[in-house]
């Protein structure tokens, strides 16, 4: 573009000469032509009065056009008739003998010259005819300092450089933005795709589910009516292993009844029902579910109330289920702990547009294996596990548009971090 720009103002200086050239040839002949219908004498080119005054003209043209050296013209013989040169470039007058025009050896309308008064420079000849009773008698030569019309053109050549400037900054700054405005709809278009597949695997998920629970419960519930007939059968004191395998038995029903209801939990579509909640609250209700069972354990469990009232927007019930998650995988922290007190804390704080719902266990912390792992379906490093809790939980958190974060403690343990806006 800055090309095609310096190649137009080329041009435009190149059709300044010609027009100067053209302009200038116009005026000496009509001079010519005056002088020839004032008297008979001037039909002779060599007539003396015609010679004065078109040596007076040309010494006139000098005069008013800056931007040209000389000025002569040559009869078709290629003789010099007449010469102006501007004082101090007579030099250039060396020139003259090699851009005659002949017609047996023609030349170009304009020719480049080195400037021999001045190296650095450059001068162009351009050459125009001049034709007299209907033939071409006359040629005349311009000298133009090259100099001088490259720095009048030199304002118009900033105006259009900056013009481009600006343009292509305007462009290149559209082609950046529409660039941009792409690359996020193609990422844009991979979340929606992304989050399309996941929605359909889910609902596949959540019907297979539906139907894997219905087809568990229905023996699980027949067997459980029959062992509870065969106990009743069956005296403790009297056959104690039988009663022990009872129990193993049914602990056992529990849990897969358990591992159904989790994974039906986790593959159905989650539905809120939010409302205005306070934290501290919803954290005594699950404090109180799970507290005699921690005694039995031999865990201690400290409720932190916070200095002023934390509420938040939330489905109470999920989000009980999140934080009773979170507290079921650090009973099962502590309990691996074998030396050193058996402690959970839990509290709520709110930090600027944020409500953050902690659990810290005083358990061996995860190891930088498990953590690679935490939260993938199903993944589970104790015995019996189903590996859905910490999955169960991060879903829910995340469909209030929360997150979940999680860190190692100084002191020993590990500490879950529900954050929620507020």
């Amino acid at each position: 573009m800055v090309r095609l720009a310096l190649d137009s103002l080329a041009d435009r200086i190149n059709s300044r000469m010609t027009s100067i050239a053209a302009l200038n040839a116009q005026q000496i002949r009509d001079l010519i032509q005056s002088l020839r219908d004032a008297g008979p004498s001037t039909e002779d080119l060599a007539d003396s009065r015609l010679n004065s005054r078109m040596k007076t003209f040309l010494d006139s043209l000098l005069a008013e056009q800056e931007e040209v050296l000389y000025v002569f013209i040559q009869d078709i013989r290629g003789d010099i008739r007449w010469e102006s040169i501007r004082r101090g470039m007579e030099l250039e007058q060396n020139h003259f003998s090699r851009i005659l025009f002949f017609p047996r050896n023609p030349r170009p309308p304009s020719l480049k010259l080195p400037s021999l008064t001045t190296p650095s420079d450059t001068l162009t000849d351009v050459i125009e005819p001049i034709v007299l009773n209907g033939q071409p008698q006359l040629i005349v030569h311009l000298g133009f300092n090259d100099s001088l019309l490259e720095n009048e053109f030199s304002v118009l050549r900033g105006v259009i450089l900056r013009r481009i400037l600006v343009g292509a900054s305007i462009i290149v700054t559209g082609l950046s933005l529409a660039l941009l405005y792409v690359l996020w709809l193609l990422k844009r278009a991979q979340l929606v795709e992304a989050e399309a597949q996941i929605s359909d695997r889910l609902a596949y998920l959540g019907t297979l589910a539906s139907g894997l629970a219905h087809e568990i419960r229905n023996p699980l519930n027949a067997i459980n009516l029959n062992l509870q007939m065969i106990e009743e059968e069956v005296k403790p004191e009297a056959n104690s292993e039988l009663s022990t395998l009872l129990r193993g038995t049914k602990q056992e029903m529990g849990r897969l009844a358990r591992l159904a209801t989790n994974f039906l939990t986790y593959a159905k579509p989650v539905s809120l029902q939010k409302e205005r909640l306070s934290v501290s609250e919803v954290l005594g209700e699950v404090v109180r579910l799970v507290s005699r069972e921690c005694q039995e354990r031999g865990i201690g469990l400290i409720l932190e109330n916070p200095s002023q009232p934390v509420e938040v927007d939330a489905d109470r019930d999920l989000l009980k289920q999140a934080i009773l998650n979170l507290l079921v995988n650090a009973q099962d922290a502590v309990q691996d702990d074998k030396a050193g007190e058996r402690v959970i804390r839990l509290g709520t704080s709110r930090d600027r547009n944020e409500v953050q719902i902690w659990v810290r266990d005083s358990g061996p912390g995860i190891s930088p294996e498990d953590a690679k792992s935490l939260f993938k379906l199903f993944y589970s490093t104790k015995r019996g596990g189903t590996g859905l809790g910490l999955p169960i939980a991060q879903k829910i958190v995340e469909t209030h548009d929360g997150k979940i974060s999680w860190e190692n403690q100084e002191g020993g343990g590990a500490e879950f971090v529900i954050h929620l806006p507020a």
